[in-house]
């Protein structure tokens, strides 16, 4: 009873309490990087932006990963199912936050739409764990080799290795309940609710939300800033490119 009573406690300040921290900790993190790249010594003026070339070179190395391409097409195949899965998983979950309904996959047929909000999430999250422990197997591997690794780079790939084998968990494992009404979990009243078709596996779900927001304080802090000076880097080195016509 005293560890049930310790559990709910626990849970509730993961949903009540803890997402403004987690809002905190995200937006001081944010800031911080900011200040970095904005304090940071600037070299000689370079040539104004020229969109269709900036646009070219954020596709060829940021979305189709040219350059790992040419390496090793083995990783270039794991980094663009990683990616895949990021962006299918990040889509699944704007629905429970309203962002998007089932119904506009209903025109296609209800077997259809019925495939993407129940059958494909589970592959999809099997595929991301995958390419997670192919990513972290082969840094290890390589470690002292062709990597020196930090602390930080094995860090985030173990927390988002944690909250995606607990996200898998809630789809694997059977839902405690499926309420007639949509069953909703306020993390912030009136702007972050979560509204659920189905209960989740209690124990799965409430780590999964702590280890979720672990990742999400952790992000600006991490190597995976990496996605917007990736882009931006790309599109300042496409212009320069044009600039001196090499």
């Amino acid at each position: 009873m005293a560890l049930n009573g310790a559990l709910s406690a626990l849970y509730s300040f993961f949903v009540t309490k803890l997402p403004y921290i987690t809002i905190a900790v995200f937006l001081l993190g944010v800031a911080y990087r900011l200040q970095r790249w904005l304090s940071a010594p600037k070299g000689p003026k370079g040539p104004p932006l020229h969109w269709p070339s900036a646009l070219k070179y954020v596709v060829l190395d940021v979305v189709l990963f040219r350059k790992t391409y040419k390496t090793d097409k083995l990783m270039w195949l794991v980094l663009v199912l990683f990616h895949i899965g990021t962006g299918g998983i990040l889509f699944g979950h704007m629905r429970g936050f309203h962002l998007w309904s089932v119904s506009m996959f209903e025109v296609l047929g209800h077997g259809f739409a019925e495939f993407m909000v129940d059958t494909l999430p589970v592959y999809m999250g099997w595929m991301f764990l995958a390419t997670q422990i192919y990513l972290l197997y082969r840094r290890t591997r390589l470690e002292g080799k062709q990597l020196q690794s930090l602390t930080n780079d094995y860090g985030v790939l173990i927390i988002l290795l944690i909250t995606s084998i607990l996200g898998q968990g809630m789809r694997v494992f059977p839902p405690e309940a499926i309420p007639t009404e949509t069953y909703s979990v306020v993390f912030i009243p009136n702007l972050i609710v979560l509204h659920l078709e189905k209960v989740p596996s209690h124990h799965w779900f409430f780590w999964h939300v702590l280890f979720t927001q672990l990742l999400v304080m952790y992000l600006p802090w991490s190597k995976l800033v990496h996605a917007v000076s990736g882009v931006v880097t790309s599109a300042l080195y496409g212009s320069r490119r044009r600039e001196y016509d090499i």
